[in-house]
């Protein structure tokens, strides 16, 4: 497991990075951040797959931060560790996995990692191990062997690319119809092939061992952002990388991509602030 634990606080940091250490052993990925620029720069490169978050932090809040974070990985799960009980109904409006007092001893944490809203699966630790997603310029996915990956439906493809731009977040099957036939009146009849797609979607990824990249429950889909280098992820973080690679163009080949540009102009225009 990847954890990410946020306090301005270095003996708190340190106090609570032993805990953790002794719940989770050895195997854990410990990373640590006293300042929200830090923890912000860490989720997006080390995608962790639970944030310890202080709430009193200087220069943003650990609410705001907890935004941030879930805007850059929706699927991250949030604990925040406080001393401040009066917070906790703004925390669980931002749907956080828990909320813990300090001091959180060895149980609290145990506790909190046993119901987590998104239990972690078996994640590359080697950020080289993933996928790379580029979405500016064309839509292009490379395997973890740096090669192009071949979709034999152009419809798989596309249905992955809107998956990437939700962030791990579920897009229902009409949704998904509604994207990619927009011009269709009848949804229904696109169901059976959408699940043509997302099989062929599912083989293709399956063939680079990366088949947990994406996910569906009854009627949702969704990708497991944990197996993604996004260059769209960590422009929103604002890695310096990212920020210089954007020239306005956002999955190119696909029209409904245009509505992100916006927004991509907006958080740059933010940032230059």
């Amino acid at each position: 497991m990847r954890v990410l634990i946020t306090d301005d606080e270095p003996l708190a940091v340190q106090g609570l990075e032993m805990t953790v250490r002794r719940v989770l052993g050895d195997d854990a990925e410990i990373f640590t951040a006293q300042h929200w620029e830090t923890a912000v720069e860490l989720a997006g490169a080390e995608a962790p797959d639970v944030v310890f978050l202080d709430i009193e932090m200087p220069g943003m809040s650990g609410l705001e931060l907890a935004k941030r974070l879930k805007d850059v990985r929706p699927d991250t799960d949030i604990v925040f560790v406080t001393a401040y009980p009066e917070y906790s109904l703004d925390a669980w409006r931002l749907h956080v996995s828990d909320y813990l007092l300090k001091p959180a001893d060895e149980d609290d944490v145990r506790e909190a990692l046993d119901n987590l809203r998104h239990p972690p699966v078996n994640v590359p630790a080697d950020e080289s191990a993933r996928l790379r997603v580029q979405c500016f310029g064309n839509f292009e996915v490379f395997g973890p062997d740096g090669r192009p990956l071949i979709f034999k439906r152009s419809g798989a493809k596309e249905l992955f690319a809107y998956l990437v731009v939700r962030r791990g977040a579920g897009a229902t099957l009409a949704e998904l119809c509604g994207v990619l036939w927009d011009d269709e009146d009848d949804i229904e009849k696109k169901k059976p092939y959408l699940r043509t797609y997302f099989a062929a979607l599912k083989k293709t990824l399956a063939g680079v061992g990366m088949a947990d990249a994406v996910r569906h429950t009854r009627d949702s889909y969704a990708v497991n952002t944990r197996f993604l280098d996004c260059d769209y992820y960590r422009f929103l973080a604002m890695d310096p990388v990212a920020v210089n690679s954007y020239r306005s163009e956002f999955m190119s080949q696909y029209s409904w991509a245009e509505m992100f540009i916006g927004p991509l102009e907006d958080k740059l225009q933010q940032g230059d602030t």
